[in-house]
């Protein structure tokens, strides 16, 4: 592809880990336009000679800054009306949306950004930022049928998500709140498992540290095995588990009616309903 012009509309922990993954992609030919207002954590982009930094739309309307080829919406959903009124001459034909807000469809897009728009909703994740993301992508079907611009404009998409890790396609927008429960908010659940073990680590008897450390490595390496061989989940866990042996004695526990597979059947309907909520 060509050279691309692309416009981060805000660069939270989400846009901030593509962003990332994007400048580190050396196959990615592409200039960057970033609109955060809050750029304390932004200290990381002194230097890039790819990246233009502006504080607002207006600022970057002023300076000059170039059309983009697309603009990636990712702000929070609570502020995406205000976002998309500021575009201003930003916002023109020719260019494509990419949405990566929780809850917010495409169809509400479109009502604030024109029926003819070309508005591709993702959701990715925080390990984007070093390429191990993975991204659900819905891309609306096209007003007319010979109309190419999508076509592109999905190309596109997939190029830059491809850039922070894996892209599924999902046909039914309706699956994305779900997607976003799954695999947009995991990470924090696994997170939360590693902080879960080490405490429990310690209360076993074992140091901090050691805790910390062990319960880390436990979980990047069991990851890290998922990955590697073509192996269900269910297999690999009865792999490690010997009849009455202290794994089992701990399974038990977990796999108990009120044990973690409820707690996350729970967990992920609750994001799914917020994703929902947002949304609306």
């Amino acid at each position: 592809m060509a050279q691309q012009q692309i416009t981060l509309l805000g660069c939270g922990k989400m846009g901030s880990a593509m962003l990332q993954g994007w400048l580190a992609d050396t196959n990615l030919d592409a200039n960057f336009t970033i609109i955060e207002p809050h750029q304390t954590h932004l200290g990381w982009l002194e230097g890039q000679k790819t990246v233009r930094l502006y504080a607002d739309c207006a600022a970057a309307i002023a300076d000059g800054a170039p059309v983009s080829t697309m603009i990636v919406l990712a702000v929070k959903p609570q502020m995406m009306d205000d976002a998309i009124a500021g575009l201003g001459v930003m916002k023109h034909a020719d260019c494509a949306y990419l949405s990566i807000a929780a809850g917010i469809s495409t169809g509400w897009l479109k009502q604030r950004l024109g029926d003819d728009a070309i508005v591709i909703r993702a959701m990715p994740n925080t390990p984007a930022a070093i390429g191990k993301g993975i991204t659900a992508l819905y891309a609306d079907a096209p007003n007319h049928a010979s109309n190419q611009a999508p076509n592109r404009a999905r190309d596109l998409a997939g190029q830059l998500l491809a850039a922070v890790g894996q892209v599924v396609h999902v046909q039914d927008e309706a699956l994305m709140d779900g997607v976003t429960a799954l695999s947009g908010s995991g990470p924090a659940y696994v997170f939360l498992l590693v902080e879960a073990m080490t405490e429990a680590g310690i209360k076993a008897g074992l140091p901090d540290d050691l805790a910390g450390e062990l319960a880390k490595a436990t979980v990047c390496g069991a990851g890290a095995l998922m990955a590697a061989v073509d192996t269900a989940p269910a297999i690999l866990r009865e792999n490690v588990t010997s009849k009455g042996g202290t794994t089992a004695a701990a399974l038990a526990v977990l796999m108990a009616d009120d044990g973690l597979a409820s707690l996350m059947t729970k967990a992920v309907a609750a994001a799914k309903a917020r994703s929902i909520e947002l949304g609306e």
